[in-house]
């Protein structure tokens, strides 16, 4: 990187220069050597989900996309085999084609998930360097400039949601695209409708899964399988049933039959279901909770941690995938259908009101699930994977769901999403969490709790990052308003929201407004809490970095060097924020060109992160690179670098991650 960089958040660090390194936000992540080279696919990368066990039928669709040269978008009604067509289609081509790669594409952030996934999966020692924004870049580079590879582009609402991937890359490799939607997709790719099974094949199909497990009574199958509309959905289910319970087709047909008409595709999926669960309910207690409860997530392989360690969970999940309601992965995680999932989220006609008080405990139970599942303290490297994990399932259940019926349970969870998704480059997708979080504290918390006060911050800094400069300041200045106010002029909380007024400026690009600000906050901080207060002296530090912004450059090291140096008197050497002051010091160092005492600085500031810290911390890796920089072995140094201020969560109040607000 050339030129100056500059870093958000409490102890954040921030210098420039070409030294090999990023950061966002609170985060400063070295980048080993693969991070700098070309990526190398390995050869036989797959990773394509097992769709159905059971196939029957689509030759015809298959010889069309063995034939096509173009994209193609396999398009029909919910539950008619779009994914298994494609999925099986897909793993028939791992042999000629490398990587042949499956990503859920129901929102664009979905699809950069996927991507980033790939990236990861090609170069694993990037999956907690990187943020997601850089890998997906790097997954979408790879594919610009390399053939014969596939995508598939899973179940896409939104064509708008791939153009862009479709635009950059088409031409190299091959997509194939799955999606309910059979319009809108002129001028993208060859649409070929799915039709429902023949005849022949539903039988098949039902013949087959009902005898998985040895002979059954088959009799009436032809007439079962023309009730259910041929659906493949519907029919695989209805199999297992059969199978399962040796119950005749006929005699299912008559339980069908009191349950009403099937009418829709979907209804007879819905009226299946039922079936299955009427039996379950009386032999398997928890099974009718599981399944409402893996509604209210991604369908594609729900991990362990979000479900119930209770007794009996595992005999639940194995029945239901026995009955071909989910899927089971060696990993443990589950998978299920979409159109079950829409089933399992609305209450069936004629007992509404109970089937709604169990819908909405399972709801509540999913907000418990994340709450025990996320790791809240994102900004640790070493919870990058498992959010990458996660967020799927928590953007599907924002998605399916009410803000209105947001709990307090899961504010944290949304919160640490939020700070995840902009740690990530994601800050559009940021604000949209942020913005509900703050909804629900307000809501749930009041407008003056600690933690609400604290997510006006974070939704704050986050429309700053998102560019979104004048909603930014907007925000700021709306958050000093409110925190003067509740907490008084002369509180702390209410000199870091100035604080973060002044850094929303510099954002706007509007610096000298932001060093007018910095410095009277400075004055009233100095004036209250005393010259040597930390904060103070955190507050000057951020003022540094504003001066270095604006090429007042012997100012910036003068108030950064006396900031570190009273930090030290202060709080001592091997206090954190001392060490941020004193790297951000070497930093502006660097930046004035002083080279020499930027190394000296870092040499020494080396020995104590790895006292203190550890080799593998971000604060000391990045310490070491400065070390490598090659704008110190030049004399050259970086153009400016700004100092840190506070983050979400620190910058008012306390957010709603559970860590300790203002008493």
């Amino acid at each position: 990187m050339s030129g100056g960089v500059s870093a958000s958040g409490d102890r954040a660090v921030a210098a420039g220069g070409d030294i090999g390194w990023v950061h966002t936000g609170d985060r400063v992540t070295t980048l080993p050597p693969e991070a700098l080279g070309p990526v190398v696919c390995p050869p036989g990368l797959v990773n394509v989900p097992r769709k159905a066990a059971h196939f029957v039928g689509r030759d015809e669709e298959g010889d069309l996309l063995d034939r096509e040269a173009e994209t193609v978008v396999v398009c029909g009604l919910g539950g008619v085999g779009k994914s298994s067509l494609a999925a099986r289609w897909a793993l028939r081509q791992a042999a000629d084609r490398n990587p042949v790669w499956w990503i859920t594409a129901e929102s664009r952030a979905d699809v950069d998930a996927g991507l980033a996934g790939l990236a990861a999966a090609m170069q694993p020692e990037l999956i907690d360097v990187l943020p997601q924004e850089a890998l997906r870049e790097r997954a979408l580079q790879w594919l610009s400039a390399h053939d014969g590879w596939l995508l598939v582009l899973d179940n896409v609402t939104d064509p708008g949601d791939v153009e862009g991937l479709l635009a950059r890359t088409g031409g190299r490799g091959r997509f194939v695209v799955t999606s309910r939607t059979t319009d809108a997709w002129y001028g993208i790719g060859r649409v070929l409708t799915l039709p429902v099974l023949a005849a022949g094949e539903a039988v098949e199909l039902f013949t087959r899964v009902a005898t998985h497990a040895g002979p059954r009574d088959t009799t009436g199958a032809e007439e079962l399988c023309e009730t259910l509309g041929q659906l493949p959905l519907a029919v695989e289910i209805a199999a297992a049933y059969c199978g399962r319970t040796a119950t005749p087709p006929l005699a299912y047909l008559a339980e069908l039959g009191r349950s009403g008409g099937l009418g829709t595709a979907e209804e007879a999926v819905a009226r299946a279901l039922r079936v299955t669960l009427n039996r379950l309910a009386a032999t398997v207690p928890y099974a009718g909770g599981i399944f409402r409860l893996l509604g209210w997530f991604a369908p594609d392989r729900i991990p362990v941690p979000l479900l119930p360690p209770f007794p009996g969970v595992r005999e639940a999940l194995g029945e239901l995938a026995a009955h071909s309601m989910v899927t089971l992965h060696e990993d443990g995680s589950v998978s299920v259908h979409r159109l079950v999932q829409a089933i399992a989220r609305r209450p069936p006609p004629g007992d509404e009101h109970e089937q709604r008080e169990a819908i909405e405990r399972a709801r509540r139970l999913a907000e418990t699930a994340f709450g025990v599942a996320a790791p809240l303290d994102d900004v640790d490297p070493a919870h990058w994977e498992t959010w990458r994990v996660l967020f799927p399932h928590v953007e599907a259940y924002l998605r399916c769901t009410d803000p209105a019926g947001d709990g307090e349970t899961l504010l944290p969870v949304l919160a640490a999403t939020s700070e995840y998704l902009s740690l990530n480059g994601l800050y559009e997708e940021s604000a949209a969490v942020a913005e509900r979080t703050l909804a629900g504290c307000e809501r749930l918390l009041g407008p003056d709790d600690p933690a609400t006060l604290g997510m006006r911050g974070a939704l704050a800094e986050t429309l700053a990052s998102a560019g979104r400069a004048d909603e930014a300041i907007e925000a700021s200045a709306a958050m000093v308003r409110r925190t003067t106010a509740v907490r008084g002029a002369d509180d702390t909380y209410t000199f870091r929201a100035r604080c973060s007024l002044a850094k929303a400026h510099v954002k706007a690009g509007l610096l000298h407004r932001a060093v007018a600000l910095q410095e009277s906050v400075l004055q009233d901080m100095v004036r209250v809490l005393g010259a040597k207060d930390g904060d103070t002296l955190l507050a000057c530090s951020e003022l540094a970095g504003i001066y270095q912004a604006l090429h007042r450059t012997s100012e910036a090291v003068s108030l950064g060097a006396y900031a570190a140096a009273e930090m030290r008197g202060v709080l001592g050497d091997e206090d954190l924020d001392t060490l941020v002051t004193r790297i951000n010091l070497a930093g502006l160092y660097a930046g004035a060109g002083m080279t020499d005492r930027a190394r000296a600085d870092y040499a020494e500031l080396l020995t104590v992160c790895v006292r203190l810290l550890g080799d593998d911390h971000p604060y000391t890796v990045h310490v070491r690179e400065a070390l490598d920089a090659p704008w110190l072995d030049d004399g050259r140094g970086p153009s400016h670098a700004e100092g840190p201020s506070r983050a979400q969560g620190t910058s008012h109040a306390e957010g709603p991650s559970g860590a300790q607000g203002p008493e």
